[in-house]
């Protein structure tokens, strides 16, 4: 990254630490009102966020993609703006305490910067692929929103079951809207995961021919992808909800963890 972009992804820093620690103390001390300066803080650092990917895009002339600093970074922005997606649909407190830790650990590593990598500066200079790359992570991101509400369904499905409820039991919210905020962002991840594969697989068989679809983290992304597929296909054709809901999100979103761990930066095919 440029020093203008890390300036500024910095200041978002700053204000997302600040936006955890009043979301932390709004759930563990139970004071609703904190969370109105975690929200504020929240907000105004995906402001700084945005103008810090301006600023790169600005600078480079290309999205800011081209390494593992600069997909964390955007990674982070894509989740904080899904979270206030949701937070705006359903307004519960307690989904920000399993998010914004994972924001601000992914924004921390984006603020150390690195430069430009040579795969992308050699082989990747087609919007296209940038835009694969974009609306992979956005599915990304509200896969992992749909990975948490799965974990606190299970958590307070546990708790509803257990004779003394742990007092974070009254802090989550009900186990019906857990189920919704599961089903919309799903449809959201995995839509824009469809586009992200469909822009990749027509460049790519454009310019590589068939070579392209030999490459195992292709492969291993469509077989996310066909995980999702059977999420959707569960809930809306066999009417799967709660727990099987739950276990599948957690399945698939590790699916996608595991896509992006491989896959370091770049396909095989795309190597110099």
């Amino acid at each position: 990254m440029d020093s203008w972009g890390v300036f500024w992804l910095r200041i978002a820093l700053a204000l997302y630490s600040v936006g955890l620690w009043h979301a932390l103390v709004t759930v563990v001390q139970q004071r609703p009102k904190t969370f109105l300066a975690a929200l504020t803080s929240i907000s105004v650092g995906l402001f700084f966020h945005a103008v810090s990917i301006g600023a790169e895009i600005w600078q480079t002339g290309a999205p800011p993609v081209g390494s593992l600093y600069e997909m964390a970074s955007l990674t982070a922005f894509l989740i904080t703006s899904v979270f206030l997606w949701v937070y705006w649909r359903f307004r519960y407190e307690s989904v920000a305490v399993f998010v914004f830790p994972i924001v601000f650990l992914l924004t921390l590593v984006g603020s150390l910067g690195a430069p430009l990598q040579p795969w992308l500066q050699h082989s990747v200079g087609s919007w296209w692929l940038w835009v694969h790359v974009a609306l992979f992570l956005l599915g990304f991101a509200a896969l992992f929103i749909t990975f948490i509400a799965g974990v606190m369904y299970l958590i307070q499905e546990r708790e509803l079951k257990s004779k003394k409820p742990r007092a974070f039991y009254y802090r989550l919210p009900p186990l019906r809207k857990l189920d919704q905020v599961q089903h919309q962002t799903l449809a959201v991840g995995f839509v824009a995961v469809t586009l992200g594969l469909v822009v990749a697989s027509v460049y790519a068989a454009s310019h590589w021919g068939r070579n392209w679809i030999v490459d195992p983290t292709i492969a291993l992304a469509f077989a996310t992808w066909a995980i999702y597929l059977a999420m959707m296909f569960s809930r809306l054709a066999a009417g799967w909800r709660g727990r099987k809901s739950a276990y599948f999100a957690i399945a698939g979103f590790c699916g996608a963890a595991l896509t992006w761990i491989v896959n370091r930066g770049a396909h095989g095919f795309m190597q110099p």
